[in-house]
C-alpha cells in the first residue's frame, strides 16, 4: 500500500521499498515460528531509527525526520503487513505529538501513550490506573494525559501487569504514582480528547489495510498452488468467489483510508473534513477485517487456523485493531451525526466538499 501525494508517488514507493526491506528481514525469522505472539524488537527498533523511520512526523528540531502524515502511512502500512512487533504508531503519531504539543522534549526511544479524562496530574503529582495499553512493556517512557496536562512517566516509574490483546500484541496494564519534575509535565492540546482520538483511528485503519491486504495475498498464493481434485483450488468458483470478495472489501478499504491519508497531509487534524474523512476510513476498514479474515481462512482450510502459519498474525490483528480507537458503530455514529446536522442540501454539500 502506497499512499499518493502530488509528485511523491516515486519518492514514496522508494520508501516503502525500504520499509519493506528492513520489515522483511526481520519477519522471514519470527513469523513461521509457532508461538502465540510475537516479542518487540530492540534490534528491529534500532535499525529503524537508524534509517530515521521511528519519528518520522517529528520535526528535525526535536529529534525527528520532519516528513509527512503520507510517509509516515506508508511506513505502518509496511510494519503491519509484516506483522512487525514495534510501536511506530505509538511513537510518532501520538506521543511524540503530545509531547510536542505539550512544549516536552522527545525521547529518542521507543514510546507510547494514553489519553484518559480521569487520570490525576495534580500539581506535579500523576496517579493513574490505565487498562490496554499498547506496548507498554516495550517503551522506555509512556506519555499520559488528560484534558489538562501531559506527562513523560519513564518506565521505571510504573507498575506493570502484562496484558495482550486478540493478536496477543501487548496491550498492559499501567499503575502509577509519582511525583515528576515540572520539566516533565506540560499543557494538553486543545481539544486532546478529539486529535488524539482521530490519530489512533488513522493509525489502526492504516495498519489494518496493511494487515487484510497481506491476508489477502497469501490467500492467493496458497489457492493457487494448493491442489484438490487435480487442479489448484483457485479453479474452483467457489474458491474464485472468496477471493474476490476480499479483494473488493481491501480495494474498499484502502480507497477510504488512502483519501483520509491525502485530507490529514493536506489540511491537519483540526479539520473538519479530516475528521469525517479519518471517520468513513475506520468504519470501512472495520468493516472490510472479518469480511477478508472469513475468506482468508476459509480458502486456507484448517492450516489457517494453526501456530504454524503466518495466516493468523494477519487476520488477528485486523480483527483486533478495528475495536481499538472506536469500532465501526462509534464512527458510523460520528457519519450519522454530520449528516443529520447538516440535512438537505447540505448532506450533498458535505459529501461533495470532502473531495
Amino acid at each position: 500500500m502506497t499512499f499518493d501525494a502530488p509528485g511523491r508517488a516515486e519518492e514514496l514507493a522508494e520508501l516503502r521499498g525500504l520499509a519493506d526491506d528492513i520489515f522483511s528481514a526481520t519477519a522471514r525469522a519470527v513469523l513461521d515460528v509457532p508461538d502465540t505472539e510475537i516479542a518487540f524488537s530492540p534490534t528491529l527498533w534500532k535499525t529503524l531509527a537508524e534509517s530515521g523511520l521511528t519519528l518520522l512526523t517529528t520535526p528535525e528540531s526535536d529529534g525527528g525526520s520532519g516528513a509527512t502524515q503520507a510517509d509516515l502511512a506508508v511506513v505502518i502500512a509496511s510494519a503491519a503487513a509484516h506483522a512487525a512487533p514495534v510501536p511506530l504508531a505509538e511513537t510518532d503519531l501520538l506521543a511524540s505529538w503530545l509531547l510536542r504539543a505539550a512544549g516536552l522534549p522527545v525521547p529518542d526511544a521507543p514510546l507510547t501513550a494514553a489519553y484518559d479524562p480521569s487520570l490525576v496530574i495534580d500539581d506535579r503529582r500523576v496517579t493513574a490506573s490505565l487498562d490496554r495499553v499498547p506496548w507498554a512493556r516495550a517503551a522506555d517512557a509512556v506519555v499520559l494525559a488528560n484534558d489538562h496536562s501531559v506527562a513523560l512517566v519513564s518506565a521505571a516509574d510504573l507498575s506493570l501487569e502484562p496484558g495482550t490483546g486478540l493478536a496477543r500484541d501487548p496491550r498492559d496494564r499501567i499503575v502509577v504514582d509519582v511525583e515528576l519534575p515540572s520539566s516533565a509535565i506540560g499543557p494538553a492540546p486543545h481539544r486532546i480528547g478529539r486529535e488524539f482520538m482521530l490519530r489512533g483511528a488513522l493509525a489502526r485503519s492504516i495498519q489494518i489495510c496493511g494487515a487484510i491486504e497481506q491476508a489477502l495475498q497469501l490467500t492467493i498464493e496458497h489457492v493457487g498452488t494448493r491442489q484438490q481434485f487435480g487442479r489448484p483450488l483457485g479453479k474452483f468458483q467457489a474458491v474464485q468467489s472468496l477471493v474476490a470478495e476480499s479483494a473488493g472489501a481491501v480495494a474498499m478499504a484502502r480507497a477510504a483510508t488512502e483519501f483520509a491519508v491525502s485530507r490529514v497531509t493536506e489540511a491537519g487534524f483540526e479539520d473538519e473534513r479530516s475528521e469525517l474523512a479519518i471517520a468513513v476510513a475506520k468504519a470501512q476498514t472495520s468493516r472490510s477485517a472479518p469480511i477478508v479474515a472469513r475468506n482468508a481462512h476459509q480458502a486456507h482450510g484448517a492450516i489457517g487456523f494453526t501456530l504454524d502459519h503466518r495466516l493468523r498474525h494477519f487476520t488477528l490483528r485486523a480483527l483486533a485493531w478495528r475495536s481499538e480507537f472506536g469500532g465501526p458503530q462509534h464512527w458510523e455514529h460520528v457519519l450519522g451525526e454530520a449528516a443529520l446536522r447538516a440535512s438537505g442540501a447540505g448532506l450533498w454539500n458535505l459529501v461533495t466538499g470532502l473531495t
